[in-house]
């Protein structure tokens, strides 16, 4: 049995499987908004490479990863950005 990396497999897998794929880090994203998301930990996350998640966010979510992640924060961000205001650690926090 011989080692193929993760992202090399993948990169052959059918197009419902990518779906699959962008789907689950979708979700991974996420969980892990609080944290510095970028193209490494995308990568390392998915086993794709940098233009296959690129190629897979456009078709898929009309948009790049980077500012799929900027609008999933805004997202999460709105209400506690429209509530009375509040210290800055606590938005932070969110």
């Amino acid at each position: 049995m011989s080692f193929v990396p993760t992202a090399i497999k993948r990169k052959h897998l059918s197009l419902s499987d990518h779906r699959q794929t962008l789907d689950e880090l979708c979700h991974w994203i996420d969980e892990h908004l609080h944290e510095p998301l970028g193209w490494q930990e995308l990568m390392a996350q998915s086993g794709l490479d940098h233009q296959t998640l690129n190629a897979l966010f456009y078709k898929f979510q009309s948009s790049t990863p980077m500012a799929w992640i900027r609008k999933r924060r805004e997202l999460r961000l709105g209400p506690v950005l429209a509530a009375p205001p509040r210290s800055l650690r606590l938005v932070a926090s969110r």
